[in-house]
């Protein structure tokens, strides 16, 4: 009898070639994890030892933020100091002076009665971020046993026998008040009978307490803070001086462009400005405070991000996320399956704090969950065509003769498929997806793959976003970008969202400004996009 022997090499194999498999996906599994580790956008707290922050602080705000100073300091183990007070416009002029001579080591932060000097620092150069942090009134304040009766700043300015004073118009409060007189037409004998002016509201307040005046016009949270400073109130509001409530005084916090510390100083401003601890110090002073983010120590961002848009923004959101000492995890893929990831999130931890999507039609899918959407750029779908055989194309039929070997983009994964899908099946084109579809060699998720496969020689002609062929000198040596005209379906328009349940939307507000800034807008050209928003300094 023959008796055959069992084949085992052959299930040796088949076990060694599984084992194989199995250990090349632990180690693939390992490898990812490690360069998730490394490419992980680390905002972990880090030693403040030695790192001293210079706070520059108007005189009328000094209590609440000395409080706050202490608090961080405490909480941090940090080294946050206040080392000059003055008036708003005399501060907002010392920081500019710093910028403009190149100090070495002035101010991180410089916090104003004035938030239209801390704008005015923005646009020229010297502040880089600004913290709204509270509001504050005009008052005519008089002494607490006083008997004089003022009803409004007419009364005032038009009493021969009542010694005011003012401060001087680089402070927040005399800018407003001459404001509010200019306004009144009361401008010339408010300046007129003033018995004296001063640099800040604190020096003015202290003369009235001494009795060397009569009135002054003071923030009503300096007559607050005076009087929590002693067993007896030694001042009272007589009035206010805009009863209308057209000029209020914006504190805010300005974060100097040159800080050497940026993290620290922007740690402490989002602190200063949180509801569950910057509100409760500005409100004990009688300010009626202006809530930032919730505080986080190191807040974690969520942000979901077209794959289009990985050209331009990849590295600036890293930097962006060192400077505001934060952790962002961005997610770069095609939008349908953004979208579909968005509808699918369970764990609102895990939700995106803002969508830059590639088209409106995919925020729109999702809108309910997002606040009012900001249109960014738009992106021009074109033929990108091996220059070897670009000859003769000029619209999508000429690709179905010959035998060109075509890529296209997936409709229910990416805005790219999807809108490529609407622009051939609507006029001047319709019908014609279906044909391009069937002749198709490739469909893949986004368009940079299918860059790729055309720099290989792996396909002959793709439909892409023009910035996918712009994003890489090299590609415009070998690639021809020939444009599909007559259609409104031909162009991509991309806007940005913030969603509604974000525990931080002010800081996805400075990473818009930051992705519509000059800098960042001529990466967008230089790309292929065009800018639809309206730029920031």
């Amino acid at each position: 009898m023959n008796h055959s022997r069992p084949n085992c090499f052959g299930k040796r194999g088949q076990t060694s070639v599984a084992l194989i498999i199995g250990l090349a996906s632990l180690i693939a599994i390992i490898l990812l994890m490690f360069m998730a580790l490394r490419l992980r956008p680390d905002a972990r707290r880090t030693s403040s030892d030695n790192i001293n922050i210079r706070v520059y602080c108007a005189a009328g705000i000094a209590r609440p933020v000395e409080q706050l100073v202490n608090d961080f300091n405490n909480l941090m183990g940090s080294n946050v100091e206040i080392v000059r007070t003055g008036g708003s416009g005399e501060l907002a002029g010392q920081v500019a002076t710093e910028f403009q001579s190149g100090v070495e080591r002035g101010a991180d932060i410089v916090i104003l009665a004035d938030d239209l000097l801390l704008e005015n620092g923005q646009k020229e150069k010297y502040i880089r971020e600004i913290f709204p942090a509270a509001v504050q009134k005009p008052v005519i304040a008089i002494a607490a046993d006083s008997d004089l009766r003022i009803d409004n700043l007419a009364d005032l300015v038009d009493r021969q026998d009542i010694a005011y004073g003012l401060t001087s118009k680089r402070a927040a409060i005399g800018k407003l008040a001459r404001a509010v007189a200019q306004r009144d037409n009361l401008l010339e004998p408010l300046e007129a009978n003033r018995k004296t002016d001063a640099e800040n509201v604190m020096t003015l307040a202290q003369a009235l307490v001494t009795g060397s005046l009569d009135a002054a016009v003071l923030w009503d949270t300096t007559v607050n803070q005076v009087n929590q400073a002693s067993e007896q109130p030694l001042l009272k509001v007589a009035a206010y001086v805009d009863p209308r409530d057209e000029f209020t005084g914006n504190v805010g916090m300005g974060v100097v462009s040159t800080t050497k510390h940026p993290a620290l100083a922007i740690q402490f401003a989002r602190f200063a400005t949180a509801p569950e601890t910057g509100s409760p110090a500005f409100g004990r002073y009688g300010f009626s405070a202006q809530p930032g983010d919730h505080w986080e120590e190191v807040p974690e961002i969520h942000l979901f991000i077209g794959s289009m848009f990985t050209p331009v923004l990849e590295e600036r959101v890293r930097r962006f996320a060192k400077r505001q000492g934060v952790n962002i995890y961005s997610r770069w893929e095609g939008c349908g399956k953004l979208v579909a990831s968005i509808n699918s999130i369970e764990d609102p931890e895990l939700f995106p704090d803002a969508f830059l999507a590639c088209d409106f039609r995919f925020l729109e899918q999702v809108q309910d969950r997002f606040e009012a959407p900001v249109t960014v750029s738009s992106n021009e779908i074109v033929m990108a065509v091996q220059s070897a055989q670009a000859k003769g194309i000029k619209n999508p039929s000429d690709l179905l003769t010959g035998t060109l070997r075509i890529g296209i983009c997936e409709p229910e994964q990416s805005a790219l498929g999807w809108l490529t899908r609407e622009l051939l099946s609507s006029p001047p084109y319709d019908g014609l997806y279906e044909q391009i579809k069937n002749r198709s060699a490739v469909t893949v998720d986004v368009g940079p793959t299918l860059v790729s496969q055309l720099m290989a020689g792996g396909l002959d002609a793709a439909f892409v976003y023009r910035s996918n062929v712009m994003a890489d000198p090299q590609s415009m040596q070998h690639i021809e970008i020939i444009p599909i005209s007559r259609s409104e379906n031909s162009k991509a328009v991309q806007p940005w969202a913030i969603s509604k349940t974000t525990k931080n939307p002010q800081l996805m507000q400075r990473l818009l400004e930051m992705i519509i800034s000059s800098d960042t807008i001529s990466g967008f050209e230089k790309a292929g996009f065009r800018v639809e928003a309206p730029l920031t300094d």
